[in-house]
């Protein structure tokens, strides 16, 4: 039937060929282009982090603004509210604090710092 001594001669004149690849020397430049670059991984997630950050900080310094300007505003007569909880009504300012009464007669020095708002009469709003 099958003739044994063509199969072994076409087994054996093709093993080299399988052979002969694996056993040439890779090239250096393929193995590094085959293998992922790590950092190339994690860019995508290092670019939305850095995103992120940037619109976190520039949301937290809009505010910070917002709030000195209100602090820089506040002027003899103005009613304010004290981080405490206290309101009262400015009786003088000066650079870094500012004296606040409380009530008839009752005077604290305050810290601007220690101010949470400035309390403004809002019109009644109509629905």
């Amino acid at each position: 039937m099958f003739n044994l001594a063509l199969i072994c001669d076409a087994a054996a004149s093709a093993a080299p060929e399988v052979a002969a690849p694996a056993a040439a020397p890779a090239d250096p430049a393929t193995q590094v282009a085959e293998q992922p670059n790590v950092l190339m991984q994690f860019l995508p997630i290092f670019l939305i982090l850095i995103v992120f950050m940037f619109f976190m900080s520039r949301g937290q310094k809009k505010q910070q603004m917002k709030r000195q300007e209100m602090l820089d505003r506040i002027a003899k007569g103005d009613e304010v509210l004290l981080a405490s909880g206290i309101y009262g009504k400015v009786a003088e300012v000066s650079q870094e604090d500012l004296v606040v009464e409380i009530a008839g007669g009752v005077v604290i020095k305050v810290a601007k710092a220690g101010i949470a708002n400035v309390v403004t009469e809002e019109e009644p709003k109509t629905k």
